[in-house]
């Protein structure tokens, strides 16, 4: 009995240890996790950026964390996500990381996505393939996927337009773009910003002027590829309408070269002649679509539109236009201008000595021709 007794204490003995042991290595893991909560990841002084890849996992995130020195310890900070059962609330995107960030700043910023936000400006009269290259510059976008979806009527129906393409409805705008967002969530915001600058009040007056919405944006696609100064946007939307209502045709001459990728320079006679649903040279009424995404004072210029009987306009060579009601007025008008800034050769091409046709006129490419094209009209 005595050497059970003997072992019954040994034991207990025993336990006490493994006992006090367990409560060491707890005390131990205690410390060291309340040191980590304390502990930035790296004394640099300098900002981190590190961008989280959606349907990264939480134990990979606390590794990819580790390596960038945003924490010192990719387990601690897994079993800092597991406490706060926040495992599934890492959202993907961009982050940036102050200095001296605690652990508990940094899963509290990713939890609630605080991602950088990239400033990206879409400058008016900017057509759809300007806005897929200017979002692939600054490496929010895919520009083939940008181009793609755009002319995709599927997708576009999803944002409750009946349009063959997006063309005139991305909103020039100033966007903060996440990195994380894909391509329909980037067009949809820029359809977005397009509603709310077209208020019911517009929609009203768009009916008042026998006008669909689309159409609206069609002429003030070509009011923001013509007009240089604002205060002549509304004499240039009523040459426009003014000619609509006569049937003549508009003659613009970016309508030309709209579905021309890539094109720059003067436009020449072939481009004037060249056979196009967007050419209002040669095709009467409106072109196949908008040629650009115009801003909201083009819009509004469309729709109060100067109550002026002009019916053309060449360019005074400083920015603005002179606008003439006759043919023969806007021709002496071609003359001053040609004598101002002198006939060069790429425009003695686009001309005809022999005949003469009016036309609307256009901003400061090629705004004094009066050569003869199919489709003119006295």
């Amino acid at each position: 009995m005595r050497g059970l007794g003997r072992y019954s204490i040994t034991g207990l003995y025993l336990m006490a240890f493994a006992a006090c042991l367990f409560l060491a290595a707890v005390g131990f893991l205690s410390f060291e996790f309340w040191l980590f909560m304390r502990t930035p990841g790296s004394s640099i002084r300098g900002t981190r950026r590190v961008e989280i890849q959606a349907g990264t996992g939480a134990l990979s995130i606390a590794q990819l964390l580790h390596n960038e020195g945003v924490i010192s310890d990719s387990r601690q900070f897994y079993l800092l996500c597991s406490l706060r059962k926040a495992g599934s609330k890492l959202k993907a995107g961009e982050y940036a990381f102050l200095p001296l960030s605690t652990p508990d700043e940094v899963l509290d910023r990713i939890v609630n996505g605080r991602v950088i936000l990239h400033r990206v400006t879409v400058p008016e009269g900017s057509t759809v393939r300007d806005v897929a290259k200017i979002l692939s510059q600054n490496g929010l976008a895919s520009e083939q996927a940008i181009m793609r979806l755009a002319r995709d009527t599927s997708y576009v129906g999803t944002l409750e337009l009946s349009v063959p393409s997006l063309e005139g409805y991305l909103f020039p705008e100033t966007y903060n773009l996440r990195k994380s967002q894909d391509e329909r969530s980037v067009l949809k915001a820029m359809v977005r910003q397009f509603r709310l600058h077209y208020p019911e009040a517009w929609q009203k007056r768009s009916e008042e002027l026998g006008l669909s919405v689309h159409d609206v944006v069609t002429i003030a696609s070509l009011v923001e590829k013509e007009a240089v100064v604002d205060s002549e946007r509304p004499l240039i939307a009523a040459v426009f309408m003014n000619r609509l209502e006569r049937n003549m045709p508009l003659q613009s001459d970016p309508t030309t070269v709209y579905d021309l990728p890539g094109f720059s320079g003067p436009i020449t006679w072939n481009e004037l002649r060249r056979n196009s649903p967007y050419n209002t040279y040669l095709h009467t009424g409106l072109p196949a679509g908008p040629i650009c995404n115009p801003g909201a004072r083009s819009l509004e210029a469309v729709l109060y539109h100067a109550d002026v009987p002009y019916l053309y306009f060449v360019s005074n060579n400083d920015g603005t236009h002179h606008f003439s009601e006759s043919y023969e007025e806007h021709r002496q008008a071609v003359s001053r201008y040609r004598k101002m800034r002198g006939a060069s050769s790429a425009e003695g091409d686009r001309s005809s000595p022999d005949e003469a046709a009016p036309r609307a006129g256009s901003g400061e490419q090629g705004s004094e021709r009066d050569a003869p094209l199919p489709g003119g009209q006295e």
